[in-house]
């Protein structure tokens, strides 16, 4: 499935907002480019090659952690499209927080979401996985009349990662 012009200005957006930061990020890649790997814990025991992973936009911290970005133009109305950026970020190492950005504003995409966070979350803990490996998530909105304009969605950015402290 092709890029919407909405979700390739969003992206081009992240990506120059966190290398205009770089005060705080000592990297910014592209999935697409530089993707992330999902290894198995005995992969050179058992020799099997690492999964791919391909989020949007991802930074990489001082202190070696990751923030995700994930564009959901069309996707916010499919739940297994935020099944599955959940999860391989539930499974990457160092990601401490997913960021979804969507294109409306509107709460059931975010109870959706937030709900659909909390069984895969509970789920894991039951299973006994340390809550502190799973990484937190938000849900910004960037309308499309905002993305057209770098200045916009940059102001956007600042207060959420001001606000959000990431």
């Amino acid at each position: 499935m092709g890029q919407l012009p909405y979700h390739m200005r969003i992206i081009e957006h992240i990506s120059r907002f966190g290398k205009e930061n770089t005060g705080r990020y000592i990297g910014v890649d592209k999935g697409s480019v530089n993707p992330l790997y999902l290894t198995h814990p005995q992969a050179r025991r058992k020799n099997i090659p690492p999964i791919q992973y391909e989020p949007d936009v991802y930074y990489t911290t001082k202190k070696k952690t990751r923030i995700v970005f994930e564009v959901l133009d069309s996707e916010y109305k499919k739940t297994s499209e935020i099944i599955s950026d959940m999860i391989q970020c539930c499974l990457g190492s160092d990601i401490v927080l997913l960021n979804f950005i969507v294109p409306v504003c509107d709460e059931e995409v975010e109870k959706r979401i937030f709900d659909t966070y909390d069984v895969i979350t509970d789920t894991l803990i039951h299973l006994g996985v340390n809550k502190d490996w799973i990484p937190n998530i938000a849900v910004y909105y960037v309308l499309p009349k905002e993305s057209v304009s770098y200045r916009k969605t940059k102001r956007i950015l600042s207060d959420l990662s001001r606000q959000d402290k990431w």
